[in-house]
């Protein structure tokens, strides 16, 4: 009997261990799908955009403003007071039109004087040149006579400029820009009265930096002009550079001719914003410079795909397969470039959807959904500020602990 009751007592003790050993698997099993759960990384939302073809071109790009290479300040150089004047800012003139006329009356006495005087001169040299053939008197006589004569002839043609001068004549055929002179106003020799210029004259004077420029400056190269007066860009191109280098700005100063067709358009000292096209490549292959990340003096573009049969093989499963995808880091070679876009010579096929919007957070392997900003606010358009705000925090560091 006592060696039956042992019997059932370790029967009994190996049904409990039995149990026991039954039930842990299922508990850890349960345990670490759950664990495996919490620990599946959520996917990042970022943009994405396929690349684009086309004509890319690199500009240098600088400011200036427009001016007239014919250009000048009309100066007197008559004096006295100012009678009139003739033309108003924004008058177009030719050469020799009057300006302007100066008070001549003191003039006109002096000259009528001088005439005089020449006149009674000339009489006496040709009074004494008829003596001399006589013999009344001595040779000398009528060079002392014909010495006064010229002196007096040379002092009215000196009045004579004196009083043309006091009319002020336009010395260029062009638009008044400046009248610097009032009706009245007492004028002396190189008193500025107006300021003309040529519109056919417009130009662009830029300085271009010496290092990593000048040398990719050709005679000949286009350029973009946009100015404020302006809704369209007008053309312009080079047409001449300055052989010397400015020793204090290391720059080179580079003219630039406008179009023909432009030059009615332009205004004197119109501020131009310039862009000078250095090289062009036809149907480049194009992404968004702010795609590109950078590391080591390296550059990188993230790339969005389908999870593949051996990733998924390896990486938990995503939550919603159709919207989920996986971004790889890719490194690219780059050529040409302007302010918006960049060219890619190798690292990237057309069909390759380039991340925009999110890669400066993002890990090779990365397990992200397509959306945009304008979708991320509408997801937390019912929350508060700072509920939105502690949202974003809480997504950005889940996304930061997720394991890469």
């Amino acid at each position: 009997m006592a060696t039956w009751s042992r019997i059932v007592v370790m029967l009994a003790l190996i049904g409990v261990f039995a149990g026991c050993n039954n039930s842990n698997p299922t508990v850890n099993k349960s345990e670490a799908q759950a664990k495996r759960v919490e620990q599946k990384p959520t996917a990042i939302p970022v943009e994405a955009q396929l690349p684009i073809r086309g004509e890319l071109s690199e500009l240098f790009e600088t400011n200036s403003r427009v001016e007239a290479e014919r250009s000048v300040q009309v100066t007197s150089e008559g004096m006295g007071k100012c009678l009139s004047l003739h033309a108003e800012e924004g008058d177009e003139v030719t050469t020799g039109d009057v300006l302007a006329e100066l008070d001549t009356a003191e003039l006109n006495t002096q000259l009528a004087a001088a005439r005089t005087q020449l006149a009674k001169t000339k009489a006496d040299y040709e009074r004494s040149r008829e003596s001399v053939k006589e013999g009344l008197v001595p040779p000398v006589e009528a060079e002392n006579a014909r010495y006064a004569y010229d002196q007096q002839k040379s002092n009215v043609d000196q009045l004579e400029v004196q009083l043309s001068n006091q009319t002020v004549r336009a010395p260029l055929s062009g638009v008044v820009t400046k009248k610097l002179a009032q009706t009245g106003q007492s004028i002396t020799a190189g008193t500025s009265i107006y300021e003309i210029i040529d519109p056919a004259t417009y130009l662009l004077n830029i300085n271009a930096p010496e290092k990593g420029y000048l040398s990719r400056i050709k005679v000949g190269q286009k350029a973009s002009v946009q100015l404020d007066s302006l809704d369209e860009p007008v053309n312009a191109k080079v047409r001449r550079i300055n052989p010397a280098v400015d020793p204090a700005s290391g720059t080179v100063k580079v003219t630039l001719d406008f179009e023909k067709a432009a030059l009615p358009k332009l205004r004197n000292n119109a501020f131009a914003r310039v862009n000078l096209i250095l090289a062009t490549h036809e149907n480049a292959l194009m992404v968004p410079k702010n795609a590109i990340v950078e590391e080591n003096t390296r550059k990188y573009i993230y790339v969005v795909e389908r999870p593949t049969a051996d990733a998924e093989a390896t990486t938990p499963a995503p939550s919603d397969p159709e919207s989920v995808y996986i971004a790889t880091r890719k490194e690219i070679q780059t050529g040409l470039e302007d302010s918006t876009n960049i060219e890619v010579l190798e690292g990237i096929a057309d069909d390759n959807l380039i991340v925009t919007v999110g890669q400066q957070t993002l890990k090779s392997g990365a397990e992200v959904k397509l959306t945009s900003v304008q979708e991320e606010l509408l997801a937390k358009s019912g929350l508060s500020a700072d509920e939105a705000l502690k949202a974003a925090k809480e997504e950005h560091d889940q996304s930061a602990a997720a394991p890469k």
